[in-house]
């Protein structure tokens, strides 16, 4: 039920039931083991139906064929689920031995299970971000701490149901009366914050948002590298005729190699300014460092996920790299610790690490200067990378370049672009997503999708994000609030219960 609420199927009221559901089946549970065994089934069967799109992607690109692919999509649903598990042992203990409400009991079980590392990291509070009214207190609590509180109120719930059950129908309503309650006043809230940051006024920009339409095979292609090129640039030109200020391609987008320490463009096929371009234009390219040599003497080559913009004087701003690397996809665990193990998969695990974000500015004519942070790739997923960026380079607008061709025909591009709302949220800023076979959009401050295109085809989309200033509890205080929450009432959850026994 919980999982009914992914793309393409869109039952956002499911992840309420859902949540209801395994709070019925904890309260029920009688150990950890069973909390945790409950807790783990019920996550690794959303996992099964919210990412059943896992297996056509590793059929489609390797060589296992079906039932291992199927296989890959049972292990991940069971690796991301483990966490849930862990939660749900805890919300028995927390019932059992410190006498807390089955409403905090579950909100322990979230947080756990939202907040352990995850590959396809999806929260109860990014499959409703087309609700972001009701979103609205994820400037204050975050991602995490709306995820809870939908939990905290899917116990209720559960609770309501079990009086019913068990006592009478009547006694039930008190629970059913606050749970609704509280909903209604989020969504007030949310509908009060939405209109508030409607009539604020501040610079704007006009952006493009280029989609190269470049398939998987073809982006390592070095023969189809001058046609790629060819079709960004003329997507360009028609962008900047229509009176465009900065164009954005998506990761990766630009094919030819090129040094991170290049700080002009390179001139002739490689070019990307020229002709009827001018620029600026912001682009994702893989940027290699200087060769090296490991302890053993072995050549390195590190190469890095990268964004840059190139000025209308061809000269290139220092990259800002990927923090967050995909684990297998582009990075190897240990690798760093054990060399023999980045070169024995440098093919699918090569890329470094960059060591710290950095904005990307750029000066305009008329209006305030750009400084835009970027998330690359899967990092507008992650609350606590989101926060960090706001944090140290103080963007007034975010922007994620992604390459979602492995995923092109699946539901992935869509549950992607539903959970990078949450970031525009948290942080009040403008989010532009360029997204190569995948959905380009901008989202407002508030997490309103305002404008997207699903094409498939070369083709670009014309937005004009907001430039905001100023800092988000959220962003400064991060998950620090929700965690002294949760501990204070649970600790006066173990006190209350001490009272009662002496």
């Amino acid at each position: 039920m919980f999982a009914l609420a992914t793309p393409p199927l869109d039952l956002y009221p499911t992840v309420l039931v859902g949540l209801a559901g395994l709070a019925w089946a904890l309260a029920h549970s009688r150990r950890a083991r069973e909390g945790f065994g409950v807790a783990l089934a019920w996550a690794a069967a959303a996992g099964l139906v919210g990412m059943r799109f896992v297996p056509t992607v590793v059929a489609r690109f390797t060589p296992l064929g079906w039932l291992p692919s199927l296989a890959a999509l049972g292990l991940l649903a069971l690796a991301q689920g483990a966490a849930w598990g862990i939660g749900g042992a805890l919300a028995v203990v927390a019932q059992r031995k410190l006498g807390a409400p089955l409403p905090l009991a579950v909100a322990l079980a979230a947080l756990v299970g939202v907040t352990a590392p995850t590959v396809i990291a999806w929260t109860p509070a990014g499959l409703l971000s087309p609700w972001p009214a009701l979103l609205q207190l994820g400037e204050v609590v975050g991602e995490r701490g709306l995820s809870v509180l939908l939990a905290a109120l899917a116990g209720m719930l559960a609770h309501a149901f079990e009086v019913a059950r068990t006592s009478s129908t009547r006694a039930a309503l008190r629970p059913l009366v606050a749970t609704s309650l509280c909903l209604a006043l989020m969504t007030l809230h949310g509908a009060w914050m939405l209109d508030r940051l409607s009539r604020e006024t501040a610079s704007t920009i006009r952006v493009a948002l280029v989609q190269g339409a470049t398939s998987p095979e073809a982006r390592w292609q070095s023969m189809s590298w001058p046609l790629q090129l060819a079709t960004l640039r003329q997507e360009t030109a028609l962008a900047e005729n229509a009176g465009v200020e900065l164009t954005i391609w998506p990761e990766a987008a630009y094919p030819y190699p090129l040094r991170r320490d290049t700080r002009v463009m390179p001139r002739g096929q490689r070019e990307i300014l020229g002709g009827a371009i001018d620029g600026p234009v912001m682009f994702g390219l893989l940027a290699s460092a200087a060769p090296s040599r490991d302890p053993g003497g072995a050549p390195i080559q590190d190469t890095y996920n990268s964004a840059t913009i190139v000025l209308p004087d061809r000269s290139l701003l220092p990259t800002t790299d990927k923090v967050e690397l995909l684990a297998f996809g582009e990075a190897v665990p240990f690798g760093e610790a054990v060399p023999a193990l980045r070169r024995l998969f440098q093919r699918s695990g090569g890329l470094r690490p960059g060591e710290a974000p950095r904005a990307l500015q750029l000066v305009r004519e008329e209006g305030a200067p750009l400084r835009a942070g970027v998330l690359n790739c899967y990092e507008d997923t992650l609350p606590s990378y989101g926060r960090r960026l706001v944090r140290e380079v103080a963007p007034n607008v975010l922007v994620n370049l992604t390459n979602d061709a492995w995923f092109s025909g699946t539901a992935a591009p869509e549950l992607h672009l539903r959970l990078s709302a949450l970031r525009a949220i948290e942080h009040r800023r403008d989010l532009v997503r360029s997204v190569n076979l995948g959905p380009s959009a901008w989202f407002d401050a508030g997490g309103r999708l305002r404008a997207v295109s699903r094409s498939t085809e070369p083709s670009y989309l014309v937005v004009t994000p907001t430039l905001r200033e100023g800092e988000t509890a959220y962003a400064r205080l991060g998950d620090g609030p929700l965690l002294a929450v949760l501990g204070g009432a649970l600790a006066a959850s173990w006190a209350r219960r001490r009272r009662a026994s002496a």
